[in-house]
């Protein structure tokens, strides 16, 4: 008698931080499909499988059922660099007036530019080194850069010592922006003339005091190798805007990632992972 097909397939497992994200939301009111789970799941182990998940010390997907508490989508995928380690930051991005029609799943969390943003409640004393550290932000659709923009960053003293990621207009003709980084006090990478449909993931990554790279998916767009005195404070990071909050971004996000620094192949394993999260979406930047 042949055997059950069924019984041939292996059982689908998902992986164990998936599923404590998905025991997290549902334990907070929230709600997320099978089907999200699941690129949830493969995002988990394709991060686990390039060697790279002690980078992140916090990591939002934005993703989930949409309902008027944001549950889902304001739970991080990552609060530490390990599941049974030290956790960071607040258990749900603290929303400042995003409501549900700010969400689609299909398309990610949209900006205002004047008042919405995210509080993660992760400080910058919290990174793993001034000399080691990332911001990421995984942004969609036309940009429409008036002045700055802030996708995730904290300014503190006197704005003397500045750890953000930004878009804005400085250097670059109408019709495109500049994509912008500083992570330390004054040494900062621009790129200008990037076009407004390009979007992605973009990272900012300091590995030493005279390394700083800025990356477009996957590809280094810009470097810094003058020394910094970088300084860490009890300020957290702002998601939409920096604390302030000031520069509030305007554009759509689906996606942001703070914590330890990354080289190229690292951060190109990252994008690799990402890319085929926002594809099995629906809503990868062409």
């Amino acid at each position: 008698m042949p055997m059950n097909p069924r019984l041939l397939r292996p059982r689908q497992t998902l992986h164990p931080e998936a599923a404590n994200w998905a025991s997290r939301v549902r334990a907070n009111g929230g709600s997320v499909s099978g089907s999200t789970l699941t690129a949830v799941s493969r995002f988990c182990a394709s991060i686990a499988a390039a060697g790279i998940r002690d980078r992140f010390y916090r990591l939002n997907l934005f993703c989930g059922t949409a309902d008027a508490s944001l549950i889902a989508v304001r739970t991080p995928l990552y609060r530490g660099p390990s599941l049974g380690g030290t956790q960071y930051g607040n258990t749900l991005d603290t929303n400042f007036n995003f409501a549900i029609t700010d969400y689609a799943e299909n398309s990610g969390l949209t900006g205002d530019g004047t008042s919405k943003y995210l509080n993660t409640g992760f400080n910058v004393d919290q990174l793993p080194g001034a000399a080691n550290c990332h911001l990421s932000s995984y942004i969609r659709g036309t940009q429409n850069i008036a002045s700055v923009r802030a996708l995730i960053g904290a300014i503190f003293n006197v704005v003397t010592d500045r750890y953000r990621l930004m878009l804005r207009t400085d250097g670059s003709s109408a019709g495109n922006y500049t994509a912008s980084t500083e992570l330390g006090k004054a040494v900062g990478i621009s790129a200008v003339q990037r076009p407004n449909a390009n979007g992605g993931l973009i990272v900012s990554s300091r590995t030493s005091t005279t390394s700083l790279t800025l990356y477009d998916d996957g590809v280094s767009i810009g470097t810094a190798s003058d020394s910094t005195a970088e300084t860490t404070g009890a300020f957290p990071f702002f998601v939409f805007a920096r604390t302030g909050p000031v520069e509030y971004y305007n554009g759509i996000m689906a996606g942001y990632s703070i914590g330890a620094g990354m080289s190229q192949s690292q951060v190109t394993s990252y994008y690799n992972a990402m890319n085929a999260f926002q594809t099995a979406l629906g809503r990868a930047q062409a």
